[in-house]
């Protein structure tokens, strides 16, 4: 069996584009949880949402909260308590080498020369490299543990009510064969209007005496031509 040495972490994020009442919402559905306890989820602190599980496990509740719209962690427990203890260790150490050394050994080494590959082999091994501790540990402190519970993954939250089918009446209607013409065309009558009162003059009869129109005058008096120059 996988180790069960990974907890799933909460801080209130939400994915980008996200809307944080359908989040919630959601939440609310995959925890069976009050708008209470939601809103203590999405206050900032650290929630541990699970905890003791193996990483597929872990993986799966990511995927899970993912879908809901929230942005989880998934914490290696093992690696973080490993972390902490290195860091005592290398605090110890430095207190270690801080404190004042005795008078025979404040003296200087004689240094003496050596080969590379001595001075090589005598060299202490290289560190490890330090291990990251995840945000949501970095202050030291233990996440608040959320009162609740979560479905595992594919378990069904919501059992499907089948709709009955709509009893409908069609006993009366009739379907007419392709290319059947249902209603006939018939066009509009014709217009009627009565012009007896109008009569048409001969061709070339003048309908309208034109008026003469008086050709304007202007007053050029003050005006001059320059000489071409």
């Amino acid at each position: 069996m996988a180790d069960a040495d990974y907890a799933v972490i909460f801080q209130g994020r939400i994915a980008d584009g996200a809307d944080a009442a359908a989040v919630r919402a959601n939440m609310a559905k995959l925890f069976k949880a009050d708008e209470a306890r939601i809103e203590k989820m999405f206050s900032g602190q650290k929630v541990v949402i699970k905890k003791g599980l193996d990483a597929e496990t872990a993986s799966k509740y990511k995927a899970a909260l993912g879908k809901a719209g929230a942005l989880v962690e998934i914490v290696d427990l093992v690696a973080m308590a490993a972390a902490k203890a290195a860091a005592s260790a290398s605090a110890a150490a430095q207190q270690e080498t801080s404190a004042p050394l005795p008078a025979a050994a404040a003296e200087p080494a004689v240094q003496t020369s050596a080969s590379p590959e001595s001075a090589a082999a005598s060299a202490p091994p290289p560190a490890d490299p330090p291990q990251i501790v995840p945000a949501a540990f970095a202050d030291g402190q233990t996440p608040e543990a959320l009162e609740t519970s979560m479905a595992d993954p594919g378990e069904i939250l919501v059992e499907y009510q089948r709709v009955e089918a709509p009893d409908i009446a069609t006993d009366h209607l009739t379907v007419a064969d392709v290319g059947e013409t249902l209603a006939e065309h018939t066009p509009p009558p014709e217009p009627e209007y009565d012009l007896s009162s109008l009569t048409l003059d001969e061709p070339g009869v003048t309908l309208v005496e034109p008026e003469a129109i008086a050709t304007p005058e202007f007053d050029t008096s003050a005006m001059s031509l320059a000489e071409n120059t």
